[in-house]
């Protein structure tokens, strides 16, 4: 059984997810609430995720909860092509974080907001 506090959940509007190890995942932020999650992971995953991201349209919602410490509310801008290595599978997936005001109307409406714990992203 898969630990969600181990991982990164990655949140479709339909509540579709997908849980990846925070050990295969590499954060970096860049400006414009602009942020890659660099995802090398074990080959046999590698299928399943690009799978999951080519299902999202560009720029749809997406949540992302780091360990459980509640959703961060992005859009989705894309993903890498995959980088096949001899030991894992590399791709990178970008999303841009929405501004306050768009999560405090969205907060009305019922969706839960990022309750920051120290994840490192502000």
């Amino acid at each position: 059984m898969v630990n969600r506090e181990d991982c990164v959940i990655f949140k479709q509007e339909y509540g579709n997810e997908l849980l990846v190890n925070q050990a295969h995942v590499g954060i970096r932020t860049k400006e414009d609430g602009m942020m890659s999650f660099n995802l090398r992971v074990p080959k046999d995953q590698i299928n399943d995720i690009e799978s999951y991201f080519k299902g999202f349209k560009i720029p749809e919602p997406i949540l992302i909860d780091i360990a459980c410490t509640g959703n961060i509310h992005c859009y989705f801008k894309g993903i890498s092509p995959i980088i096949e290595k001899p030991e894992y599978s590399f791709i990178s997936v970008t999303v841009q974080e929405l501004k306050q005001e768009i999560v405090d109307e969205e907060q009305e409406i019922g969706i839960p907001a990022h309750e920051c714990v120290g994840c490192g992203l502000h």
